[in-house]
């Protein structure tokens, strides 16, 4: 009691030097945030137009795939580096506030030093109580440095799929495709899906009438499949020519024939639209029928 009696007892204020005091704390540390902030800002920016100047090094299709999955491509660059930015803002906003915190108290003679000193058992369950709040903190820092992801990527997360928001130093805001934020703590991350990063591999399913010619099919397939693939608007998307895989399935009428598409992550979806498009109108050229168009062989009876 003596001890705490003697910690207040030396708290002064003296008009109007301690008031003046505290302002200048408060604002030296406004102004402290402003520059740290618009410092982090424009190393963002200058890495980002660093890395786009930069040629890239990779010559060919799988380059570039290897690239992206290792973290080198200039899209995957400029997420890191806006994740890692944002992470340096928030420790240095916290640094400022403990410092800010510190010499406030110092202004009006109050020493923290004995008050932790005597804290005792209960400085004792705090430290036990911020238990989970330290496991966030080390989590997000280790989810950041190890790019498991960063903004702007499409994740899933304990069944939650959705858009990277904001990584920060306790929680992670993702945004599912309803439009409803979740935030979530990084301590509690144990699995995460990443959509984003490097390669996506699909299986596109053709059907035509199982009495159709498989050789003429797969010819008509392959001529379309090279088509897209010198298609100048999917060259950054297609990672390798499209295949078709040949005859997977024959049944209830239908022959059905697999075409495997690889793409840059999360690009696969126009590609794969364009081909079943495609695939359709030279079907349709070629008098080849569909998996449930029957009208060739009402024709074939007569």
């Amino acid at each position: 009691m003596k001890s705490d009696t003697a910690i207040f007892q030396s708290f002064t204020w003296l008009w109007p030097s301690t008031p003046i005091h505290l302002a200048i704390i408060i604002v030296v540390a406004l102004v402290a945030r402003w520059l740290m902030r618009k410092g982090i800002d424009q190393l963002i920016k200058w890495m980002n137009n660093r890395s786009a100047r930069r040629p890239a090094p990779e010559v060919n299709r799988t380059g570039r795939a290897w690239s992206d999955i290792i973290g080198r491509g200039a899209e995957r660059q400029a997420k890191r580096t806006t994740t890692m930015g944002r992470l340096l803002s928030n420790i240095g906003v916290a640094i400022i506030l403990i410092i800010a915190i510190f010499s406030g108290f110092s202004a009006v003679g109050i020493q923290l030093t004995p008050i932790i000193a005597s804290a005792g058992v209960a400085g004792i369950a705090i430290a036990f109580g911020a238990q989970s709040l330290v496991k966030d903190l080390l989590t997000g820092m280790f989810l950041i440095f190890e790019d498991q992801y960063g903004v702007g990527d499409v994740v899933e997360i304990d069944k939650l799929k959705g858009t990277v928001e904001e990584v920060g130093l306790r929680t992670t805001r993702i945004r599912d495709f309803n439009g409803m934020s979740w935030y979530l703590r990084n301590g509690e991350i144990l699995k995460v899906g990443n959509v984003t990063q490097g390669w996506a591999q699909s299986i596109v399913d053709i059907g035509v009438h199982q009495s159709e010619d498989p050789q003429i099919v797969m010819r008509v397939i392959r001529k379309v499949l090279a088509e897209v693939d010198s298609d100048p608007e999917f060259a950054e998307s297609l990672l390798e020519e499209p295949k078709v895989l040949g005859v997977t399935d024959i049944s209830n009428g239908v022959m059905t024939f697999q075409v495997a598409v690889k793409c840059v992550a999360q690009t696969q979806f126009d590609v794969i639209r364009t081909i079943r498009r495609k695939i359709k109108d030279a079907f349709d050229e070629a008098r080849i029928r569909g998996g449930f168009d029957d009208t060739r062989a009402k024709d074939t009876t007569k």
